[in-house]
């Protein structure tokens, strides 16, 4: 959200493992992956587990790649002009609007369904398809700082930030190298979200409200605090939410009308289904869905206790909208429509 292909010789990963870089071709993958920043060494832990143990029980070997540090957009950057057979196996990602587009979808299977936390049925997460398997969500909800408040009532809803009462003082996630350059990474699912909820007046709403972007562990750092870079309102991940040590000064609010539900999840090619059952088995299964629900990143997968918030909502853009519209576009739209907004 904010955050090739050479076989391993000396790299300490086990056998089957390639790491990022130049490459022809990405169809010898079976997996290609990127998780948020927080989620990466657990993730690719319980990844290698599988991989060592396919290994162990002589198994066909698995061939993955998953993206640590900074270079987790390589290969990813281009993967969605990649010819249908030249794709991996599996690929696993959070929401991207590259590769929310029907085309890129079409080019993969339908997989086999699975139970589903009932806040994730409501919200229309599960893809009617089949196609993105969506085994975590991102959710977005809002970080408020009681003294900043005064006498304002904490919002509760999305439209609530759009009102006069909180003119200049919310804060969402953004970063810049220094304050005379355009931001080069931004939270492009909120705008997006806003705009297809209240359109270009709400966005133009929105902006007039918005104090400043801030990297998210900088915000969570600020909020409670008397820093001027503080605002009575952040929309922050649930974890980074979360983890803000002033919890005596402010609180986390999950909006009644649903966290805004950013999709982790899967595409798999229907001719390596069985192959990839060993993977596709470890992203739905309990023992990931337990590292995901510790960390605030909440598996979609049913069965993991206390995931959500006891009546918990969420908001999705539905997948008729993002099968029936440029998503890559509307995301762009959204940010020139904010951040005209915002500097003019």
């Amino acid at each position: 959200m904010f955050d090739g292909q050479s076989p391993v010789c000396d790299d300490p990963r086990p056998a089957g493992w390639r790491t990022a870089g130049p490459s022809p071709s990405l169809r010898a993958l079976d997996f290609l992956g990127r998780m948020p920043i927080p989620l990466r060494r657990p993730f690719k832990s319980g990844l290698d587990r599988v991989v060592a143990q396919q290994r162990a029980a002589g198994d066909f070997p698995l061939s993955c790649s998953f993206l640590m540090g900074g270079e987790w957009q390589a290969p990813f950057q281009g993967l969605a002009e990649c010819p249908a057979g030249d794709l991996p196996g599996m690929v696993v990602s959070s929401w991207s609007p590259d590769l929310m587009s029907a085309d890129w979808l079409n080019r993969f299977g339908r997989t086999a369904p699975f139970p589903v936390h009932p806040a994730c049925r409501q919200a229309g997460l599960v893809d009617p398809l089949g196609v993105f398997a969506v085994f975590a969500v991102i959710p977005l909800v809002f970080l408020v700082d009681h003294d900043r408040l005064g006498g304002r009532s904490a919002p509760r809803r999305w439209s609530d930030l759009l009102g006069p009462q909180f003119r200049r003082d919310v804060i969402f996630g953004g970063w810049r190298p220094n304050d005379r350059l355009p931001f080069t990474d931004f939270n492009e699912f909120l705008l997006l979200c806003l705009l297809e909820e209240f359109g270009p007046d709400g966005i133009a709403a929105f902006a007039a409200n918005v104090k400043t972007l801030l990297h998210n562990v900088r915000t969570i750092r600020v909020a409670g605090s008397s820093s001027d870079q503080g605002a009575a309102v952040a929309v922050l991940p649930w974890l980074q939410a979360d983890l803000c040590p002033r919890r005596d000064r402010t609180s986390v609010v999950w909006p009644e009308d649903g966290a805004l539900a950013m999709p982790i999840g899967f595409v798999a090619k229907s001719g390596r289904m069985e192959r990839l059952r060993p993977l596709i088995d470890y992203v739905t299964g309990p023992s990931l869905g337990a590292v995901l629900a510790k960390n605030r990143y909440p598996p979609a997968a049913a069965g993991v206790a206390d995931a959500f918030p006891a009546a918990a909502r969420l908001k999705w853009l539905g997948w008729d909208h993002v099968r029936g519209h440029d998503m890559a576009e509307r995301t762009k739209l959204a940010a020139r429509l904010f951040f005209g907004a915002w500097t003019g």
